[in-house]
């Protein structure tokens, strides 16, 4: 599943395969849509949905730097980015896949945003129209940007304040950690169990052999804040709004600090 837009500082313009953006028979749509599902499939959507908030979150707001642009390559020794090795190597068979076709001029920093929505999607999330025309980064982004594990509610809401986005914006993706070997619902299957999780607070049944290998403590301390737990609830109580809500929070992630062509 693909769905592209060109961005620029003024206005957001979709591609339709119609457009004139083609080589041969092929498009910047037709292309990308192909070469991510034949690398990104599935059963790597978790580590590529990762990999959009390790690149994009280093942007920090009061410095005007960082953020979506692919910095992620020069940072995978980094101890946050432990395991992202894998989803960086899709980025780039990705890239080599569309050597030769309409696709081949979009950005390293564009394939991350594009393959992070194709996960959300492809397991049965929402569709995301991403914008592309990010440039990328010839060198890494500062360090020590991204939130620890270790935070409270109210530290993680600064945190993500810091970089321009909410408290909705960071309750919303949060529920990125529906994927994967977290402990929230099904490891393949984009949905709400996330929300559903933390009101049940399983980290804390005495009678749960698994109750410590549930979420992170940054995941525990949501329920626990009246404003993240009123979001919480919503997202619970109704998927299409956690839909809704998560896909709009991932486009401003995905474009955090981004240098449009």
């Amino acid at each position: 599943m693909c769905t592209i837009a060109r961005a620029s500082r003024s206005s957001v313009v979709q591609i339709e395969d119609s457009q004139s953006e083609t080589v041969g028979t092929g498009s910047v749509l037709s292309d990308t849509r192909r070469a991510l599902q034949k690398i990104a499939t599935k059963a790597k959507a978790p580590v590529l949905l990762r990999l959009v908030f390790h690149d994009a979150g280093t942007y920090l707001q009061s410095a005007s730097n960082g953020g979506a642009n692919a910095s992620i390559r020069f940072e995978l020794k980094r101890p946050e980015n432990t395991g992202l090795n894998r989803g960086w190597s899709l980025i780039a068979a990705i890239k080599k896949e569309l050597e030769g076709t309409a696709a081949a001029q979009l950005s390293h920093a564009d394939l991350i945003a594009l393959a992070g929505a194709h996960a959300v999607a492809t397991t049965g999330g929402p569709v995301i129209k991403v914008p592309i025309g990010r440039a990328d980064a010839s060198a890494e982004d500062p360090k020590g940007r991204l939130p620890e594990e270790t935070l409270t509610a109210d530290q993680l809401r600064q945190a993500f304040a810091a970089k321009g986005l909410g408290t909705r914006d960071f309750v919303a993706l949060s529920g990125a950690h529906t994927l994967g070997n977290k402990g929230f619902g099904e490891p393949l299957s984009f949905d709400n169990a996330y929300y559903k999780s933390l009101l049940n607070r399983p980290w804390n049944d005495p009678n749960n052999s698994m109750a410590a290998m549930i979420g992170l403590p940054s995941d525990h301390v949501l329920a626990d804040d009246p404003a993240c737990l009123d979001m919480i609830k919503g997202y619970a109580d109704d998927q299409d709004v956690f839909f809704t809500d998560f896909s709009a929070s991932f486009l401003k992630l995905a474009s955090l600090g981004a240098q449009w062509a």
